[in-house]
């Protein structure tokens, strides 16, 4: 049986209906990871420019980046900065996790009873005009030069703004899922642990960055009353000295390590416990 040219060049790789429109992986994956990686680039370096550019016309008013940089890394080499930032990285996770677990019962209980949320809305907006410093001043007078006073001083203050977030979350669950549980008649801990936690996991890694700056402003803020240590004592040492590399110093070192929690740890345990739920992409290009 003679086999027809034509359909020769139709199993060929070329002659495949539609192979010239084909998809090449290699270019979209790099096309994907240049888009990921070149605008963080650009906005660092924007910054580096700018703060560059201040340097050479006002040469007094800030330090040069290459000095500040040479100052941080004598922080890391001496091994200065891995203590001071574990005494401030202890005292943020300890407050906030404190914060985070009061904050998501108050937030469910707001969100799903009626008393619960009458009772605790005015308390909760009362926080929530109380500034952070002034949180901070009040935990070392009342408790002293202790550890005690910042893990208060972090809890007290971001406690509000991580209920305002979870109760939010509970006001808008899925009222299909709420009705479900009712006709299998789930039990109180069933609609909290399999429908109402599982909706709210984007609200409380939400909260959880929030209440992670907002701990990270106030822990500075005692360091700097109230402690012998931690990366607000060493701003406060550099400041009264006007040692303006060491301040700017400290600041990028902090600045960097909120960056690889950021990304290192939260990012990754996020996209964990959500990879069960569909993307949506709302005009993104």
């Amino acid at each position: 049986m003679a086999f027809d040219p034509n359909q020769q060049a139709a199993l060929s790789g070329h002659g495949v209906a539609g192979a010239e429109t084909m998809p090449s992986f290699g270019n979209s994956a790099g096309r994907d990871l240049l888009g990921r990686i070149l605008p963080p680039l650009l906005a660092v370096g924007s910054v580096i420019g700018t703060w560059w550019l201040l340097y050479l016309i006002y040469p007094r008013l800030l330090p040069s980046p290459l000095s500040t940089v040479n100052e941080a890394h004598r922080l890391l080499s001496d091994g200065t900065f891995f203590f001071h930032m574990y005494q401030s990285l202890r005292r943020v996770f300890v407050g906030a996790t404190v914060a985070m677990v009061f904050s998501v019962a108050v937030g469910i209980y707001m969100g799903t009873v009626r008393m619960g949320e009458h009772f605790f809305q005015p308390l909760v907006v009362l926080g929530l005009t109380i500034p952070g410093l002034m949180w901070a001043l009040i935990a070392v007078m009342l408790f002293g030069i202790n550890e005690f006073a910042s893990y208060f001083a972090v809890a007290v203050t971001t406690f509000p703004m991580l209920v305002i977030n979870i109760w939010a979350g509970v006001k808008s669950l899925d009222k299909e899922l709420m009705d479900m549980s009712h006709v299998f008649h789930f039990t109180k801990t069933m609609k909290i642990t399999q429908v109402i936690l599982p909706q709210l996991v984007s609200n409380i890694f939400a909260a959880t960055r929030y209440g992670l700056g907002l701990a990270w402003k106030v822990v500075v803020v005692v360091e700097m009353f109230g402690t012998s240590n931690g990366v607000g004592y060493q701003v406060m040492k550099s400041y009264q000295v006007f040692n303006m590399e060491g301040v700017i110093a400290w600041t990028l070192t902090f600045v960097v390590a909120m960056i690889v929690i950021e990304y290192g740890i939260i990012n990754l345990a996020e996209r964990k416990l959500t990879a069960w739920r569909p993307k949506i992409d709302v005009w993104r290009r």
